[in-house]
């Protein structure tokens, strides 16, 4: 069990830690790295983002070493062979940049992002010591970022259901190879595993991931930033005339179109229901390729669109203009759109899936639902649109979940204490 770190500020100053990930902004993982080393450095930790696509000018991000041409030629032998996160000769480099080599700790996000290359970084890891951050199932499957249900990866993996997303990306059915790299690379490393729910804690300790000690601490968000706010002044602040007059159920991603969500198939619901009972209430779509959600408009249900917003206070006031965020995924870790929300007094409708029971609480601070079961959702959406008081009791909790629970200084407290018990060699990590 890992506890908030007791450091005094002298100790805390000499503590060095070298994060990398694939970007420095993107979706909820770019934001909470860069709320999470923002932490750390408030405290006296010296910690850089080291990005291969650097986007902001952050005081703290740098590039990550890197060879010349080596992405291009990695981007073509990864096509040819269908050897994902392995032609990376800049891994096996990293310590000849002296910042690097003399960092405490190196920890990594995303492996899934190709900017790494895994048995380099396994071998590198029985030198140093290396936390390994993975918000899905990738580490432990020949590519998918999660199974769905599928249980190949426990044993040789191949003819793959999943073999056309879009991202990571896959040329071939190679998934029996990267298989056993990853099994070969992982059980003889010296990484550490911190994930952030029980859900994918309980999911790694089950696969070959488990020879590695994995440890579970409730990432964070800003309940500063993410607070309920007066509608009508959000409204205003995001430029429209007036805060809208039905209840208001949210769907935010950063893609609106990613199938996984389920965002577009549940909006052709919502339309069915509200032809039958029109006026009940409208939607408000949020993220990038938010305008397709204006195809099932009609005059029963009125659509607002918004574009992805990457500024905390304007996201925040997208949220408070809702009632209840609806998020009908089929598969995710613990969505930060989810604790956003919740921060901001909006209960939560979810499927039940992944670590999203660990914050919702059903008929609490929102509801859950089966995956798959687009009626149950917009059933319990209906509920709330009709029953002021439950929906204020629900606002109330929500708000108290996320203060309590989910409070970024909390995270950052117990992740230093967490780096300290890897520094130790604590048998326990």
């Amino acid at each position: 069990m890992v506890t908030p770190a007791t450091r005094n500020p002298q100790s805390a100053s000499r503590l060095r830690v070298a994060f990398f990930n694939a970007s420095d902004r993107g979706s909820g993982a770019e934001a909470l790295i860069a709320k999470t080393i923002e932490g750390l450095r408030k405290l006296g930790v010296d910690a850089r983002l080291f990005a291969m696509n650097r986007m902001t000018e952050a005081e703290y991000v740098h590039a990550f070493p890197r060879l010349p041409g080596e992405r291009r030629a990695e981007q073509l032998l990864r096509k040819i062979t269908g050897w994902n996160d392995y032609f990376f000769p800049s891994t096996r480099l990293l310590s000849r940049r002296p910042w690097i080599r003399e960092a405490d700790l190196w920890h990594f996000h995303n492996l899934h992002g190709h900017y790494v290359s895994i048995p380099a970084l396994a071998a590198a890891s029985r030198a140093r010591p290396v936390v390994l951050s993975p918000v899905d199932q990738f580490l432990s499957t020949g590519y998918c970022p999660y199974t769905l249900g599928c249980e190949r990866f426990r044993d040789h993996c191949g003819n793959c259901p999943q073999i056309d997303l879009p991202y990571p990306g896959l040329s071939r059915d190679t998934t029996p190879r990267l298989l056993d790299m990853k099994r070969k690379a992982v059980t003889a490393s010296g990484f550490h595993l911190l994930v952030h729910t029980k859900y994918l804690a309980e999911h790694y300790r089950s696969t070959f991931v488990g020879s590695r000690p994995v440890e579970q601490l409730y990432y964070g968000i800003d309940v500063d930033a993410f607070r309920p706010m007066e509608r009508e002044a959000c409204a205003q602040a995001l430029g429209l005339s007036a805060p809208p007059r039905r209840f208001v159920v949210g769907l935010f991603h950063s893609f609106v179109s990613e199938k996984r969500k389920g965002i577009l198939p549940l909006l052709e619901g919502l339309r069915e229901v509200a032809s039958r009972a029109p006026g009940r209430f409208e939607v408000l779509v949020v993220g990038n390729a938010s305008e397709r959600a204006r195809e099932f408009e009609t005059p029963a249900m009125p659509v607002l669109t918004l574009p992805f917003i990457k500024e905390e206070e304007r996201l925040a006031m997208a949220f408070n203009l809702c009632g209840a965020l609806l998020y009908p995924t089929q598969a995710d870790n613990l969505s930060l759109t989810c604790l956003n929300a919740l921060a901001c007094g909006v209960p939560v409708i979810s499927s039940r899936v992944g670590g999203h029971p660990e914050a919702i609480s059903d008929g609490v601070n929102g509801f859950l639902c089966d995956p798959g079961r687009d009626d149950q959702i917009i059933e319990r959406a209906a509920q709330l649109a009709a029953d002021p008081e439950l929906a204020q009791r629900m606002a109330a909790a929500a708000r108290q979940t996320a203060a309590e629970k989910f409070d970024i200084n909390d995270y950052v407290a117990r992740l230093v204490g967490y780096y300290e018990q890897v520094l130790r060699g604590d048998p326990k990590v």
